[in-house]
């Protein structure tokens, strides 16, 4: 049977700009415009493991149908062989489309084509900044500070009776897995744990196992093009006026991208150029040092990440941030400072 109830907040992203965060226990009927079977749940433009399982999750737990947004990183396609799940289709054709986003709520992250006015439910876990969207009416929106966005749905589904599979239970770890690198980012959350608990002995798996087959799978990138590693996990931002990307490989062993740093640096230029960006970013997140090695490839990117951070360049030219393993609230956010002022 499908479920649909969704643990929300109604209201428009522009009023929740402003206005404190009221949630509530809503049921999809009371809105104009319920989720439908032709509604399509994706996430944002360069898909990771979180954004994947949580499309998948949401059109089976609200209803509607999954999508991805481009191609899977290794981690992900790692998941999803692993529980013998298909990649779902590909978001074409969203002009006149009803959508719902997972894991995102910037335009600057949305599939081109979307009608923002389509849009009918969100479910994120990021701050309400940098372009969100922008609606004449009201909408179901359930935005937590935990994890992932996977942490929501299966918090949700858990608290309105929904039975999960072992296969959704799987799905649903991995995702908060991925996004709080195994419950050792700064985003990790009591409720994260918990759920990994939970989902893990509704799935029957290890989670320690687990995630370190993920992370093998995603760190081996030495097949992967310069260019294909830096847009890989990436994002667009807009700051103080500034557009900016940042993008971000997470890998167990850092040693070989390191030596990669050239080719990353002219990576880095082509992505400026292709995203039309005024400054770019990436960084080399070493999972078992819990250090970020943050690469730019112009004065300017030097001069905001020198202020941002604090400290000098290596004699790579690399900045070097011990126990830093997040973009969303470590890395980002300092630049955000620093450009700000």
């Amino acid at each position: 049977m499908t479920f649909h109830r969704l643990t929300l907040v109604a209201l428009s992203l522009t009023a929740a700009m402003a206005l404190p965060c009221q949630s509530a226990d809503l049921d999809l009927s009371l809105n104009a415009q319920p989720i439908s079977s032709d509604t399509l749940w994706f996430g944002h433009t360069t898909p990771d493991t979180d954004t994947i399982v949580s499309a998948i999750a949401a059109a089976e737990v609200y209803g509607g149908q999954a999508r991805s947004t481009g191609k899977l990183n290794k981690e992900t396609q790692f998941v999803l062989d692993q529980l013998n799940v298909k990649t779902p289709p590909l978001a074409r054709n969203l002009e006149n489309a009803k959508v719902a986003l997972v894991d995102f709520n910037q335009t600057t992250q949305l599939m081109k084509g979307v009608e923002q006015n389509n849009i009918q439910a969100v479910i994120d876990h990021h701050a309400l900044r940098d372009n969100p969207i922008s609606l004449s009416a009201p909408i179901s929106i359930n935005i937590k500070p935990w994890g992932s966005a996977a942490t929501i749905i299966a918090d949700d589904a858990l608290d309105h009776g929904k039975t999960l599979s072992k296969t959704m239970s799987g799905l649903l770890l991995a995702g908060i897995l991925s996004d709080t690198l195994n419950l050792k980012s700064v985003t990790t959350t009591q409720r994260d744990r918990e759920l990994v608990k939970t989902l893990s002995a509704k799935a029957n798996l290890n989670p320690d196992e687990f995630a370190q087959g993920m992370f093998r799978a995603k760190s081996d990138l030495s097949d992967v093009s310069g260019y294909d590693i830096v847009v890989g996990d990436y994002k667009n931002y807009t700051v103080n006026g500034k557009e900016i990307g940042f993008g971000v490989a997470e890998v167990l062993d850092s040693s070989e991208l390191l030596g990669r740093v050239d080719e990353l640096r002219g990576a880095m230029a082509k992505a400026r150029k292709n995203q039309k960006r005024e400054q770019i970013f990436f960084a080399i997140v070493d999972m078992q040092k819990k250090t970020a090695y943050v690469i730019t490839n112009s004065d300017s990117e030097a001069k905001t990440a020198t202020k941002a951070y604090g400290v000098k360049q290596n004699s790579q030219g690399i900045f070097v941030l011990e126990d830093t393993l997040s973009r969303k609230r470590q890395m980002m956010p300092a630049i955000k400072r620093a450009l700000a002022n």
